[in-house]
């Protein structure tokens, strides 16, 4: 093993005797010693750290190379997508157009189906639509032009009504000055304000494309083919090409006058198109192309002015741009225009040549779409028409034969480019799914597929048999002539050109809407021409992004901010896995610059309780900090190695106890805040309060900045919250970051958490999470807002948690009993919860992943949760009671989402009863025993749990519901049997299998949607054999257990003080009510009983532990252990006469401690136990291990671990003004809460009552649910409503009655529910759906982010030479140290 050893570490084994060379013969002992204390010593730890490591959870789950697989599998679904939805809204645009022209040449007509027609004509026919036959044509342009600005004055009109209260009460808020940063809102307001002049001038611009727009689908390209009109659909870039010569001329740069000569002749050649119609058509004076054409180009093209004006123009179109970049503005500016150009289209087209006169529009509209009506003329004679036909469409042939099914097409194919090509800018691949589609693609493959049809369709009338006979595409007179088209290809060069920004995007990633395009939505006739023309140049944004890393406006901070209580080894090394993680990665991106996702990071961990007291007054860090200490340094060495990791740890005095602080290799620090709870307020809640103030109040004020920049720093400062044992990546913070950068009222964002761990109680979480998220949370997301950003990793915008109302109720004492709940048993609820009444916005991003450990004991799960669980519903019921105010601040939070959270609470407070329900039926189902059976044997199970809740102390109804657990699993596995087989009796329509498909379909189509977490579901099994135990029993004991506010899992030692205080608790507790009253005389019963059956009358073991327990701190004590606390006063008689004059000064301590002082000292505390051998025996038992300690050990390594604990040998902060934040800040908020006997006893009888009321309530309208439900469900013959789906043929019969009736009569039975049931059951299945529904629209958003920030481009050039210094440098260092050993 030794030899292996050397092998792979590369050094060489030490001289081992005198046969050696003489160059080992020199070697001393003294030598000998050295090497093998330190060379030895350094070799084994090389050997060490080049181990492999065990990779973390986020390790494992990165997926770097699926993520690039899943973005070129999308990249090319984009594409596709966009290309051919623009190729098919374009052919059926001009496949619609050609059916309206009057001068379109016959179209060969087809006379196979036409059996009669065939026979008896003796040449080939064509066709000509009649009058009628157009006017839906007509009215299918006029719809497709509709669509998209009906969508717009609709989402107007909505946010127009949502805003309407909100605004009333803002005016009142003004004029009454109730808000003190409504003033600067005001200003903004007012300087963004849209003016009369702005709606003219808007108003001017969309009218005048809309009417541009009229005249080109109705007068000028019905005149022309559908090559020609295709073709003419580029030269619409004249306006966007002046404005882009303006821009072009104020630029300072060296391709200046390229880019001018260019943009020059592309402005020519689009000008071309004014002129060119009418130097053609002179000669025929009828043509309408003379002036139709230029008009209509001339005014469509003023439509897309907002995509080209920046702010390199100084003037006013750059003001207007600016104010309807504001979403609200844009929908205002909407709401009037939107009416305007629907009027001004429907104009023209009235007066359409198709039409003799506009009232045919109406008085024909029903016949034009339920009949064809052509004429078919022999080709030798087209004047005279020899047959007029007629064709009646019934019923569905209306939609997949006629006019609308073309229409529809249109329409959703334009639809969907837009929608994928919105996609494909926010998910930063414009270029390849976006730009060459649109610009490059589209067109040509139009023309090209255009031709080849005209072709054919010359070639052969019955090539397209799917197509009406009569309709399609307005063909040239020559298929392949090239004439006139080399102008459509020059039209064409030079829309490359003027929109060649479409290839080089600036946006940022999940950019909105208003800023990535010029005007909302798209124009439904001009699909391809208004993405491209539509789509902002955004160079304005190009110095802001670049300038991140400096330090200047707009540059992202953030702090993290980690919490620590009695965490393990294993737990901080997970965390620091992640910080260490981010400090490589910090320090990377200052070696990239102008990087988008650099951000400013640094790292804060507040640890709780940190201080423990010695008898002799010194105060000390305890074995927790120490634990982190040690952990922080051996996994610093094993992570950058031991060269590297040459870190000094900084210790401080503070107000509030101490800091340690250690200064990275990468440039980033931990900075480890020790609270000491006798001198700040100690829990979570109170730490986040710590670090908020220190952060957004302390360092804003201090670092001599302005107004205007404390303003920027809050809105570009966050928080980001993080527990002991996270475990993340730094890709996890920049996709949080990216929804903030996208809306400025996003106050906190949270990712996707994966619980960790082994054992059944995980793989029940692993699939608890999952469902939670993939439903829940995107659900929330896509209706209003997450409801709890949780604290493990959360990240925090400084203007929200500094706004009105947020910090300064945050930081309230609870008063209440339901306060200590709802405050301090789920603050980052609560926080969330005082945000979303302030009007922020938080948000699930499900691209974000982190990793937390779960509980693994039942045990600890169900204390977890039963903090959770009512301070969740606490909050809710917060929100919902206080929806009004809610709903008026915050428009993200409407009435129906607050109608869906009020459904979710009330499921989640009948949910006992219903599953209480679902095991009767299950039971009655699977055994095959009565419902009445049933009901009393899950009455048992359920009942005697909810007594043992009131009269057992908490572990034992922990262990109760354990067993129960286990007995529900197995019984539920009968159960699920059951339901398959009423299934099968029922029938697969019935409401059982409904719900069932729905439930399980949802799962399963969700788990595919997310691949990377597929094997969440192989956890289910777990998850559904505990329903009853987690959403029936988990709630019992949740509620009935309310008053218990201790946090319930890594609960650490408790002191003397606190034993004390909660032994007198015991005993002066007197219970209330009726439950109070059952409680105390069962328990007093069961305790007596217990204490005869198990410990006779004369054991007092209790007893003989705190005597062990005494005894051990006595030895602490004269030892100056670590880890020995102050005993409090009064707390036990037995150690008042230890000395505790021991010497403080550390020089003056003896080497050694006399084995007899510390014999003497015990036996002359207490001279008393001598007569009590029971007692004793502990005390000479660790009296023994003692001496045979102290005769063995030095004082010295004591004494050396102790000078670094002790916070007085600490050195003081420098800064002035942070000891005076402190000071004010604890006097302020943090004191430590003191209690005396009055207001703990208050207290505690304040919960008490809280949860007799809860759990009395709670009991009862269960009890009652369950009573109505089973007794409905008894008389569901004579109560019951038949359930429309699902009926089963039980007979046929004959009508004999009429000998001439052929009469069968088919009998059909359907089941009876009750209504209760049905209408559960309907709610259920709506719920699901809707959270089904929200989850693929989440989903997609997801693969957009996901997509957006996958690069998957190769490492630049300076990555390379990055990564090649960092292995040059570990490959010296490993060559050196082997050198050095060789030596030796």
């Amino acid at each position: 093993n030794t030899a292996a050893m050397s092998r792979r570490s590369g050094f060489k084994d030490p001289p081992l005797g005198p046969t050696e060379t003489a160059k080992e013969d020199e070697w001393t002992n003294e030598d000998m010693e050295n090497f093998r204390k330190t060379d030895l010593a350094q070799q084994f730890e090389e050997v060490k750290s080049l181990e492999t490591q065990k990779l973390s959870a986020s390790e494992l789950n990165t997926f770097a190379t699926a993520k690039k697989i899943v973005k070129v599998v999308t990249m090319l679904v984009v594409f596709l997508i966009v290309l051919s939805a623009t190729v098919v809204s374009k052919g059926a645009t001009f496949l619609m157009v050609s059916q309206v022209s009057t001068t379109r040449s016959p179209t060969p007509f087809c006379t196979n189906n036409i059996p009669y027609l065939y026979a008896n004509l003796t040449g080939p026919v064509v066709s000509n639509s009649s009058g009628q036959e157009k006017i839906a044509w007509l009215w299918g342009l006029f719809f497709s032009f509709l669509a998209p600005e009906l969508l717009v004055f609709i989402q107007s009109f909505w946010n127009y009504l949502t805003r309407a209260e909100k605004r009333e009460e803002n005016q009142e808020d003004e004029k009454d000055g109730e808000r003190e940063d409504q003033d600067k809102s005001t200003g903004k307001i007012k300087e963004n304000q849209l003016l009369q002049i702005d709606f003219i001038i808007v108003s001017f611009f969309e009218v005048a494309h809309a009417a541009g727009t009229a005249i080109l689908f109705t007068i000028a390209f019905p005149e022309m083919d559908s090559i020609q009109a295709i073709m003419a659909t580029s030269a619409l870039c004249w306006f966007p090409g002046f404005l882009l010569l303006f821009k072009q001329v104020k630029e300072d740069t060296s391709k200046k006058i390229v880019k001018i000569s260019l943009t020059v002749i592309s402005l020519l050649v689009q000008m071309t198109a004014l002129v060119w119609p009418v130097v053609w058509g002179l000669d025929n004076q009828t043509d309408k192309r003379v002036w139709a054409l230029p008009v209509g180009l001339f005014l469509t093209s003023l439509g897309w002015w907002e995509g080209f004006v920046g702010d390199w123009v100084t003037g006013y179109l750059s003001q207007l741009k600016t104010k309807l970049m504001d979403h609200e503005n844009s929908a205002d500016m909407n709401l009037g225009v939107a009416p305007l150009k629907i009027c001004t289209f429907i104009l023209i087209f009235a007066f359409a040549p198709t039409l003799n006169s506009p009232s045919e529009l109406f008085t024909l509209f029903i016949d034009s779409f339920t009949t064809f009506d052509y004429f078919l003329n022999p080709t030798w004679t087209l004047e005279t028409p020899i047959y007029h036909i007629t064709t009646i469409l019934e019923s569905i042939e209306i939609f997949w034969k006629g006019p609308v099914l073309v229409i529809l097409v249109q329409i959703i194919s334009s639809w969907v480019a837009y929608i994928f090509g919105k996609f494909a800018c926010k998910g930063k691949i414009q270029e390849w799914c976006y730009a060459l589609p649109l610009s490059v693609l589209a067109t040509p493959i139009c023309v090209i597929s255009l031709l080849q049809l005209c072709y054919n369709k010359k070639s052969d009338a019955c090539v397209y048999a799917s197509f009406p006979p009569h309709v399609f595409f307005h063909c040239p007179q020559e298929v392949w002539a090239w004439d006139w088209r080399w102008m459509g290809l020059l039209w064409f060069l030079s829309q490359l050109w003027i929109t060649h920004h479409i290839w080089f995007p600036k946006n940022e990633k999940l950019e909105k809407t208003d800023h990535i395009f010029g005007a909302d939505l798209y124009s439904g006739l001009l699909i391809d021409q208004s993405l491209m023309l539509n789509r902002r140049s955004d160079e304005e944004k190009n110095t802001k992004m670049e300038s991140q890393e400096e330090d200047k406006p707009g540059k992202i901070r953030i702090k993290g901010c980690a919490t620590l209580w009695h965490e393990t080894s294993e737990e901080m090394t997970v965390m620091l896995q992640s910080t260490f993680r981010m400090d490589d990665w910090t320090k990377k991106m200052k070696e990239t610059p102008g990087h988008r996702d650099y951000f400013d990071w640094e790292l804060h961990v507040f640890f709780d309780d940190a201080m423990a007291t010695k008898s002799n007054g010194k105060v000390i860090v305890n074995d927790f900090v120490e634990t982190l200490r040690k952990t922080i340094e051996d996994y610093g060495e094993k992570y950058y190695g031991p060269t590297k990791w040459s870190v000094d740890l900084e210790k401080f005095k503070t107000p509030y106890g101490g800091r340690m602080v250690w200064q990275l290799p990468g440039g980033t620090s931990i900075n480890v805040h020790l609270k000491n709870k006798k001198k700040i307020r100690h829990k979570k809640r109170w730490s986040q309060i710590m670090y908020i103030y220190y952060f957004l109040v302390y360092m804003l004020k201090n670092d001599g900045l302005t107004e205007e920049e404390i303003e920027d720093r809050k809105k570009n400062t966050f928080l980001l919250a993080l527990d002991g044992d996270v475990d993340f990546q730094p890709d996890a913070i920049t996709k949080v970051v990216d929804l903030m950068k996208v809306n400025p009222k996003v106050g906190a964002a949270c990712g996707r958490i994966h619980p960790t761990g082994t054992g059944p109680m995980q793989w029940y979480q692993k699939f608890e999470y999952a469902i939670g998220h993939w439903l829940q949370k995107a659900t929330e997301h896509m209706l209003g807002c997450v409801l709890c950003s949780p604290g493990c990793f959360s990240l925090f915008r400084a203007e929200a948690l500094m706004s009105h109302n947020v910090m300064h109720t945050y930081t309230t004492m609870a008063s209440e009993p339901k306060h200590l709940v709802q405050y301090d048993q789920g603050e980052d609820r609560w926080l969330c919860t005082l945000m979303l009444k302030q009007g922020w916005r938080v948000e699930y991003c499900a691209a974000s992943d982190s990793f937390t450990q779960c509980p693994e004991g039942f045990k600890e799960f169900f204390n977890q949760r039963r903090r959770w669980m009512p301070s969740t519903m606490l909050n809710i019921v917060d929100l919902i009671s206080d929806s009004k105010t809610v709903i008026k601040n915050n428009p993200d939070i409407s009435k129906g989402y607050m109608f869906y959270q009020s459904f979710m609470m009330f499921g989640t407070v009948f949910g006992p009863g219903s599953i209480f329900l679902m095991l009767i039926g299950a039971f009655s189902t699977a055994f095959g025993i009565s419902n009445d059976t049933a009901l009393i044997i899950n009455a048992v199970l359920a009942g005697g749990f909810v007594v043992a809740c009131c009269v057992l102390k908490g572990p034992e109804q922990v262990r109760l519901a354990e067993l129960l657990t286990v007995v529900y699993a197995i019984i539920m596995i009968a159960v699920y049997i059951g339901i398959i087989l009423q299934i099968i009796q029922d029938g697969p329509e019935s409401l059982t299998a409904l719900s069932f498909f729905v439930t399980f379909g949802s799962f399963l189509f969700a788990a595919i949607i997310h691949p990377m977490e597929f094997s969440c579901l192989f956890c289910m099994p777990i998850y559904m054999a505990t329903i009853p135990s987690m959403y029936m029993l988990l709630m019992i004991y949740a509620i009935f257990n309310i008053n218990d506010v201790s946090w319930g899992t890594r609960e650490g030692p408790k002191s003397a003080e606190d034993k004390v205080k909660e032994e007198e608790e015991k005993q002066n507790r007197v219970p209330d009510g009726v439950l109070g009253f059952v409680q105390s005389q069962l328990d007093s019963t069961l305790n007596g009983l217990s204490c005869c059956m198990c410990c006779g009358n004369g054991d007092k073991s209790e007893e003989k532990m705190k005597n062990i327990e005494i005894s051990l701190n006595q030895i602490k004590i004269h030892l100056n252990i670590d880890g020995a606390e102050q005993i409090d006063e009064g707390t036990t008689e037995e150690i008042t006469n230890v000395e505790t004059d021991n010497p403080t000064n550390l020089s003056d301590m003896p080497k050694k401690i006399d084995e007899g002082t510390i014999e003497k000292s015990i036996e002359t505390d207490n001279p008393n136990d001598s007569a009590k051998p029971n007692k004793t025996s502990g005390i000479n038992f660790f009296k023994h291990g003692a001496n045979k300690l102290m005769a063995t050990t030095s004082l010295d390594m004591f004494l050396k671990t102790e000078k670094g604990k002790v916070i007085e040998n600490w050195g003081e902060i420098d800064d002035k003004k942070e000891k005076d934040f402190w000071v004010k800040l604890i006097e302020q908020y943090l004191l430590p809460e003191t209690f005396n006997d009055e207001k703990r006893k208050k207290e505690v009888q304040g919960l008490l009552e809280l949860k007799n009321s809860a759990a009395g309530g709670f009991v009862l309208i269960n009890v009652m649910w369950i009573s109505a439900f089973y007794m409905l469900q008894a008389h569901t013959n004579e109560l019951g409503i038949i359930w429309p789906l699902g009926g089963k043929l039980t007979s046929i019969s004959f009508d004999t009655n009429d000998q001439y009736s052929n009469q069968i009569i088919l009998d059909y039975v359907y089941l009876q529910v009750d209504v209760l049931g049905m209408l559960f059951a309907v709610g259920f299945i709506g719920l699901m759906l809707l959270q089904f529904i929200t989850m693929i629209i989440h989903r997609l958003l997801t693969l957009e982010h996901i997509v957006s920030s996958t690069d998957l481009r190769k490492p630049t050039d300076q990555d390379c030479k990055s990564e090649k210094k960092k292995l040059e440098n570990i490959g010296s260092n490993l060559v050196n140290r082997g050198q050095h050993t060789s030596d030796v």
